[in-house]
């Protein structure tokens, strides 16, 4: 366990802070794919997305938009199907960037890094799905590359897993789980609405 938690917290990002991003995570057409998916949290997920958007549009720092184009052939995120375009609340508009990833991290195979660098961006808000797997995995990413993270818990959503064993695991306990173990170590878990208080 990382020793610098608490300097972590120091450098959460403070939203009138031009060095920060708003990173939306794979908010596209395939994650109201229930029958894959299974059942998702969070039903206030995409009016939480629209208030950061609108806040950050306001001229408070930049916009990311990742996208995620699956190489698995079963996969909703797959090229060529519905699933890839983004979904109305979140439509990048002109001048807004647009990073695709294959992998579970922004960060692997993309120019997120330096782009984020070039554009002198220190501090991330990280918001979108699914909270156990891609948005867990930039977070974790984004901050062994030392920046500063904060998640809003309320715009980001997971889904129901069953493991091994057969247990199931509710979608709520997924996503509360994932955030305890992000929580002070790799970000601060926050809400959209203490992150808007900060403009």
């Amino acid at each position: 366990m990382s020793n610098n938690a608490g300097s972590t917290r120091l450098r959460l990002c403070d939203a009138r802070d031009q060095g920060s991003a708003l990173v939306i995570i794979d908010v596209q057409q395939a994650i109201d794919d229930r029958h894959y998916w299974g059942r998702r949290n969070n039903p206030g997920l995409e009016a939480r997305l629209a208030e950061l958007l609108s806040c950050w549009r306001a001229g408070n720092g930049c916009i990311v938009h990742v996208r995620h184009f699956s190489r698995e052939s079963r996969s909703p995120y797959r090229p060529g199907q519905p699933g890839v375009e983004f979904k109305e609340c979140v439509m990048p508009r002109d001048g807004e960037r647009v990073v695709t990833k294959h992998v579970n991290s922004a960060f692997i195979g993309t120019e997120l890094e330096t782009w984020l660098h070039r554009h002198g961006v220190s501090r991330l808000v990280v918001a979108g799905v699914a909270t156990a797997h891609s948005v867990s995995t930039t977070v974790r990413h984004a901050a062994c590359l030392d920046f500063a993270v904060s998640v809003p818990a309320d715009a980001c959503a997971g889904f129901e897993v069953s493991d091994r064993h057969g247990r199931h695991w509710s979608a709520e306990a997924v996503h509360d789980l994932n955030l305890a173990l992000l929580d002070g170590e790799y970000a601060d878990i926050t809400s959209t609405h203490d992150i808007i208080q900060h403009f």
